[in-house]
């Protein structure tokens, strides 16, 4: 009979988290509240068969505790819950935004359960981590090298992790880490990933897309910032299809869109399989999902994904 709320932004601290929680349970089922519904996760805390003991179910993604909005419902279906938890149910929700505790909801996990917050690492505490995972794999690494990886990791815990993780792989075996291969290993530009994500989206190849968002939302890329990105491509997209209609010279389009004579090339290559009629409607939807997420009706993340998906089908 307990109930977990985890508040956190690193993915893998929350794994730690949760490990701590369930130890070496096998009797673990996972949801997530952007395809499964509270009433999913319920049906699961009550039911047990005859040979189970205590079970463990994890929620992503309940950020209804934090700034997202939530249905009435659902809000009547989690304050029956935790009026009346089943016994031999753990239910840990993991919300990755602040939470809100003017909310209901947030308060009766904070006063009868279980609020836990994880702050973000200092960087010193990321350093110690960092040589503690290289120790424990028996791999040796300076001092330089483990500055550079936190510096280049943008003090983002994950992401460094992620980066260590190449390292190693780039070894295969236990021996002394070169600074010069760090940096070489190590991605140099993160941000380069924003434009790959665009690329491949504009290009409607929905596996890199998808692989792309990802990835992005492991280093906390904002969403709103990406639909800016999409948009100014479309836009740019747009009035070249448009002066092209209008049977203007390539010098023209590039002087009234002040674009270089490599980024006009670049444009007509993306912008061929498109109708105009076609960009006119991305840019309505990128516009209208825009002021939706600004207004607090559709969850940031969720909504760019559902454009995605709408976009490359």
């Amino acid at each position: 009979m307990k109930i977990y709320l985890i508040n956190g932004e690193s993915y893998l601290q929350i794994n730690e988290e949760i490990f701590n929680i369930i130890k070496d349970s096998k009797n673990v089922t996972t949801f997530d509240l952007n395809a499964n519904s509270l009433e999913d996760v319920f049906l699961e805390a009550g039911y047990f068969s005859m040979f189970e003991d205590e079970k463990y179910i994890i929620v992503k993604n309940a950020n209804f505790f934090g700034s997202m909005k939530i249905k009435e419902s659902d809000t009547e279906l989690l304050l029956n819950y935790f009026a009346k938890p089943h016994v031999n149910s753990t239910i840990i929700f993991i919300c990755n935004e602040k939470i809100d505790t003017r909310k209901k909801i947030s308060k009766i996990i904070k006063e009868k359960y279980s609020l836990i917050t994880i702050p973000n690492l200092k960087y010193y505490e990321i350093e110690n981590r960092l040589k503690n995972y290289f120790t424990k794999l028996k791999y040796k690494i300076d001092d330089e090298s483990v500055k550079y990886l936190v510096s280049s990791g943008q003090n983002n815990y994950d992401i460094i992790m992620n980066e260590a993780s190449k390292i190693t792989l780039y070894y295969d075996e236990p021996c002394k880490i070169n600074y010069h291969d760090v940096i070489n290993i190590v991605s140099k530009s993160f941000n380069s990933n924003n434009f790959l994500f665009v690329d491949a989206l504009v290009e409607n190849n929905l596996e890199k897309s998808l692989s792309l968002y990802n990835d992005l939302k492991v280093i906390k890329t904002e969403p709103t910032a990406l639909i800016s990105l999409i948009a100014r491509d479309f836009r740019i997209m747009y009035n070249i299809k448009k002066s092209l209609e209008e049977n203007k010279s390539e010098y023209t389009i590039m002087r009234d869109l002040n674009l270089a004579d490599w980024q006009l090339n670049k444009y007509l290559n993306k912008v061929f399989p498109y109708k105009i009629k076609e960009l006119e409607s991305i840019l309505i939807k990128l516009s209208n999902l825009d002021l939706n997420i600004k207004n607090g009706k559709v969850d940031k993340f969720i909504g760019l994904e559902l454009f995605i998906l709408d976009l490359c089908s």
